[in-house]
C-alpha cells in the first residue's frame, strides 16, 4: 500500500508533528507499505520525532511562512500566488507516486489534494476540535472575527470536507457534537509517540504541564489555580514545558502572584517521557483542545491528570475520579482542591495513576496503527468499487 501524508513540517515540537511521524514510522514498519511525509516549510527547527529510514521526506520549498510577518501582502501571497506553486508541484509527486491513500493533516493542502490526488483515497484529518475557530472568535468579543470564523468554517467544513472520502476526528465529542449524520465522519485518536517502560514513582512534590505558551492552553489560570495549591502545600512545584509568546505575560503572572520560587518555565524540551516520570500530578487548564497528545503521555507514564473538563479531548480520555480528576471549566477553587487531594491522599494517587497507566494502553501505536490500516483497506476497496 502507497500511504502519502500531506503536511507543513515536521520540524516542531507541537503535536501534530509528532503525531505524523509516529504514525508514518509504525505504517512503514508494516511489509508491503511504503510511506511518504510531504511538506512544504521544513526549512528549521528540531525534528519532532526521529524519522524511519523506511519513511521517504520530501519538501517542496513552497516556504509559506517565510515573509508571512513582513505585511498582510505577504500573507495574500501566501494564500494566493504559494497556494498555487504547492498545488503544481504536489499534483505532479502524487502523479509519480501513484498513492493508494493520501492524508491531509490539516494544513495549506487541505484546500486541493481531493482535484489532484487522482484515483487515489483520500481522508482529511482534524487536529483540533471542529470549533476551534468559533470559540477564538467568541474570546475575541470582535464581530469581524466571529463572521471571519463563520466564513472559514463554511468554507472548510460544509464545502471542501466533503470531497474528501473520510473525515478522520480524534475525539467522540467532537464527532457527536459537530458532525452528528456525516457518515464520512470516523474517530481516529491520536496514538502514544512512546512507551514508557517504568512508570512514575509520584514521590516527587513535582506538578507538571506541557503545551505551547499561548492563550488557548491557559496557563495564566494555571497559575492562579497552583496558587492556592501552594498556600496549603508549600513544599510542592509546578513545571510547565513549552514555549510560546505567552511567555513574558506568564512571567509578569508568576511576579505577581508570588510564585518564582514554586513555579519554572522550563521551555520547549525534546525529553518529555523522563520529565513526566519525574512528576507526580499532570494539570490540563486549556480553554479547549483538540484531543490533547499531552495527557494520554502522562498516563502512560503513570502519572494521575488533573484536567479543565474543555472541549474537546478530556471527557474522551478521563473517567472522572477513576483515571483522573475532570473539572468544568473555569472552576479554580475545585481544580486546586483535586490537586490538594492527590498531595494528601499518596494511596489515592498511586492507584489513580496505575489506572491512568491502563487506559493510556488503548491509544497504543500498536492499537492506532490496527485501526488506521482498517479505514486505508476499507476507503481504497470503496474507491475500486466505485470505479467498476
Amino acid at each position: 500500500m502507497r500511504i502519502v501524508y500531506c503536511t507543513d513540517s515536521i520540524r516542531y515540537l507541537g503535536g501534530i508533528q509528532r503525531v505524523t511521524v509516529t504514525k508514518a514510522n509504525a505504517l512503514a514498519a508494516i511489509p508491503g507499505n511504503e510511506v511518504w511525509i510531504v511538506v512544504t516549510d521544513n526549512r528549521e527547527g528540531i525534528l519532532a520525532t526521529p524519522l524511519s529510514p523506511h519513511v521517504r521526506l520530501v519538501d517542496l520549498k513552497v516556504d509559506y511562512y517565510a515573509d508571512d510577518q513582513i505585511s498582510k501582502l505577504h500573507v495574500l501571497k501566501g494564500i494566493f500566488v504559494k497556494r498555487r506553486r504547492h498545488r503544481k508541484l504536489l499534483g505532479r509527486l502524487l502523479d509519480r507516486i501513484k498513492p493508494d491513500v493520501v492524508i491531509a493533516t490539516g494544513t495549506s493542502e487541505k484546500y486541493f489534494i481531493p482535484g489532484i490526488a487522482q484515483g487515489a483515497a483520500t481522508i482529511r484529518e482534524i487536529h483540533f476540535n471542529t470549533g476551534y475557530r468559533m470559540e477564538h472568535a467568541r474570546k475575541s468579543g470582535s464581530l469581524f472575527d466571529l463572521v471571519s470564523a463563520r466564513v472559514a468554517d463554511f468554507i472548510d467544513y460544509r464545502f471542501g470536507i466533503k470531497r474528501y472520502d473520510r473525515l478522520a476526528l480524534l475525539t467522540r465529542e467532537d464527532r457527536d457534537d459537530n458532525w452528528r449524520g456525516y457518515d464520512r465522519a470516523v474517530v481516529m485518536p491520536n496514538p502514544l509517540t512512546f512507551k514508557a517502560s517504568v512508570s512514575a514513582p509520584l514521590d516527587n512534590r513535582e506538578i507538571a504541564a506541557t503545551g505551547r505558551l499561548v492563550e488557548l492552553k491557559d496557563f495564566a489560570t494555571l497559575l492562579r489555580v497552583v496558587r492556592k495549591v501552594f498556600d496549603r502545600h508549600p513544599d510542592w512545584h509546578l513545571t510547565i514545558y513549552g514555549e510560546g509568546d505567552e511567555r513574558p505575560i506568564l512571567e509578569r503572572l508568576i511576579t505577581e502572584l508570588r510564585l518564582k520560587n514554586n513555579v519554572t518555565l522550563a521551555g520547549a524540551v525534546t525529553d518529555i517521557p523522563s520529565r513526566l516520570r519525574e512528576s507526580s500530578i499532570y494539570a490540563v487548564s486549556s480553554r479547549f483542545e483538540g484531543f490533547h497528545l499531552g495527557l494520554i503521555e502522562a498516563m502512560e507514564a503513570g502519572v494521575p491528570p488533573v484536567s479543565f473538563a474543555c472541549k474537546c479531548g478530556p471527557r474522551d480520555i478521563i473517567t472522572d475520579g477513576k483515571d483522573g480528576f475532570l473539572v468544568a471549566p473555569g472552576d479554580i477553587d475545585t481544580f486546586a482542591d483535586r490537586i490538594c487531594t492527590l498531595i494528601e491522599d499518596r494511596t489515592l494517587r498511586q492507584n489513580m495513576g496505575a489506572a491512568a497507566k491502563r487506559r493510556a494502553a488503548d491509544f497504543s501505536i500498536e492499537n492506532i496503527t490496527g485501526q488506521w490500516m482498517s479505514l486505508f483497506e476499507e476507503v481504497i476497496k470503496e474507491k475500486r468499487d466505485s470505479r467498476g
